[in-house]
């Protein structure tokens, strides 16, 4: 049951680092279209709990070009398997957000569906129900500045600066609650991922600014407020993020960690050269 209870905070975790897809401002494309990634994730900071893939490409939606972006998490417990998948649809002529969903395979089935309608400037959501079925849950309006999880990502990056203090505000949307969210850089870095490589990083801290009095943040999905994430400055790709998670008393940690990077023309890092980890 500890493991199964892991894994679900591991899955929130994971779409946290969705928020964080390689991405470099380019005069060509927006996006790294083909762009692959590959992450870890521990428990305790050396159990291996599951993978993580990330990847960038296009398609569409009610016949509307889109950018998609997709995010799978797959563990495999002895008595629990869990394949959760993340996706999202953004119009290449608006980059508003226009659906976005979570569907969760194996021992448990689950699912929810965010259909952005711009029309009417509302929000609706669905959720897969017992029965096996997809029904309206709520609807809510929304304004052209909130976005599902990925299209939040990329209003982040377009907006972040990289040097210490700088911070942007973004509006993000998960079921019907907006998030009035504040990403600042607080740290800068070279930064070291084993069998990848050092890069200039920056850490990011992020915070909520529409609390309500005594209301207390604790943090995006539910898990810990104090989430640490590194991001390689000069295309914004996640490298690391860790975190605590709630079980009563205890607070574990889970750490997700790059292990694969498949890039493509006109988004590469800059790796910087051993020697940069050792100056003052």
């Amino acid at each position: 049951m500890v493991g199964f209870l892991i894994f679900m905070k591991l899955l929130r975790l994971v779409i946290i680092s969705s928020i964080f897809i390689a991405i470099s401002l380019n005069a060509k494309s927006k996006y790294p279209i083909g762009e692959k990634l590959e992450f870890k994730a521990y428990a305790l900071g050396f159990i291996p709990i599951g993978k993580v893939w990330m990847d960038v490409g296009t398609g569409s939606f009610n016949n509307i070009p889109t950018y998609q972006f997709h995010a799978r998490c797959y563990g495999d417990y002895k008595v629990y398997l869990a394949d959760v998948r993340v996706s999202s649809d953004l119009s290449k002529k608006t980059d508003k957000s226009l659906f976005h969903s979570i569907e969760q395979f194996g021992t448990e089935r689950r699912g929810r569906h965010l259909y952005f309608d711009w029309a009417s400037d509302k929000l609706h959501y669905v959720r897969l129900e017992k029965d096996g079925k997809y029904r309206l849950r709520r609807t809510v309006p929304i304004t052209p500045d909130v976005w599902d999880i990925f299209g939040c990502a990329f209003r982040t990056r377009r907006l972040l600066k990289t040097e210490l203090g700088a911070y942007t505000d973004v509006k993000l949307i998960e079921k019907t609650k907006i998030y009035h969210l504040r990403f600042t850089v607080v740290e800068r870095r070279p930064f070291e991922v084993k069998g990848v490589g050092i890069f200039d990083a920056a850490r990011i801290k992020m915070s909520a600014l529409n609390l309500k009095p005594k209301e207390i943040f604790k943090g995006l999905l539910n898990l810990d407020k104090d989430v640490t994430l590194w991001i390689d400055v000069s295309t914004k790709t996640p490298l690391f993020i860790s975190t605590k998670v709630p079980f009563g008393f205890f607070k574990p940690t889970i750490k997700v960690v790059m292990k694969k990077w498949d890039t493509v023309p006109g988004f590469e890092p800059t790796f910087l050269p051993h020697s940069a980890l050792h100056k003052k």
